[in-house]
C-alpha cells in the first residue's frame, strides 16, 4: 500500500525525465492505472499528458504511435492495421478507452491484453525518452526499469493478421486469446492467458506451455484452448 504525496505536470520530456530520476515518483497518463513496484510507501505522480505524445504518423511500412495516444484513437485510426484496431476495441469498456493509453498498456502488461498481443506480432519497437529503443517482446519479458519513460512505439503495418479468442461471454476478457500475423512468409503468433505475461509462442511447441490454473480454467484447459485458437488464427490468415 502506498500514499500519494505529490503531483507534477511537466511540459517537456526533459522535465519529465528529470522528475522520474527519483524512484519515489511514478508516471500517470490516462490515469486508469498506476504502475508501482511497491518499493516506497509515499510516492509522487508525474502526469505526462502535457508532453504532446499523442501523435500518430506513418513512415513507409511503420506506424508511429505516441505513448499518450488513447486506445480509442488506436481503435479508430485509419493508419492502424485492422487487427490492431480490433484488439484495441476489445481491450476495455468504451468509456475507459478514451482515457487508457498505449504507453500505459505496455508499462502494465499483465497477461490478458489482446492489444499487447497484436502489438507483439506487429514487430513493435518501443522508444524511450533518453533515445533508447527496444523490441516490445524483450521489454515485456524483462519489465521496465524505474525511471524509464516510454515516449512512443512504432509498428509494422504490413501483412495479414487474425485474432481468435475464447471467453465466458463474447464481451468478456478472453480466457485465452491468440493473434497471428504473416508478413512475407514470416509467421508471428502471440497468446494471452497462458503465461505470466502476454507472450510470443511457437505453434510447434505449444505443449510446452504451463499456464497457471484459476477459476476460469485449468492448466490443461488453457493449453487445449491455445492449441485450438492458434490453429484457428493461423487458418484465418489465408
Amino acid at each position: 500500500m502506498y500514499q500519494l504525496v505529490g503531483y507534477h505536470r511537466p511540459e517537456t520530456v526533459e522535465q519529465a525525465t528529470e522528475l522520474l530520476a527519483d524512484d519515489a515518483r511514478i508516471v500517470i497518463a490516462g490515469g486508469t492505472a498506476i504502475r508501482h513496484d511497491g518499493g516506497a510507501s509515499a510516492v509522487e505522480v508525474v502526469d505526462i499528458q502535457a508532453l504532446g505524445l499523442s501523435d500518430v504518423s506513418t513512415d513507409g511500412d511503420r506506424v508511429r504511435i505516441g505513448a499518450t495516444t488513447t486506445l480509442h484513437t488506436v481503435a479508430t485510426h485509419d493508419d492502424m492495421p485492422e487487427v490492431v484496431r480490433s484488439a484495441a476495441r476489445l481491450e476495455q469498456p468504451s468509456a475507459m478507452r478514451t482515457l487508457a493509453t498505449v504507453g500505459g498498456t505496455i508499462a502494465s502488461p499483465g497477461n490478458e491484453s489482446l492489444l499487447l498481443a497484436a502489438l507483439l506480432v506487429h514487430a513493435t519497437t518501443v522508444h524511450f525518452s533518453d533515445g533508447r529503443q527496444t523490441d516490445l517482446a524483450d521489454l515485456v519479458a524483462s519489465g521496465l526499469d524505474g525511471g524509464d519513460l516510454i515516449v512512443g512505439i512504432d509498428i509494422a503495418a504490413s501483412g495479414n493478421a487474425a485474432i481468435a479468442r475464447t471467453g465466458r461471454t463474447p464481451a468478456d476478457v478472453p480466457i485465452v486469446g491468440v493473434v497471428a500475423r504473416d508478413a512475407a512468409g514470416e509467421l508471428r503468433v502471440a497468446a494471452t492467458g497462458v503465461a505470466p505475461t502476454v507472450v510470443l509462442v511457437d505453434p510447434e511447441q505449444l505443449e510446452q506451455l504451463e499456464p497457471a490454473s484459476d477459476f476460469r480454467g485449468s492448466t490443461a484447459y488453457r493449453r487445449h484452448l491455445v492449441e485450438v485458437l492458434t490453429a484457428r488464427a493461423i487458418g484465418g490468415l489465408s
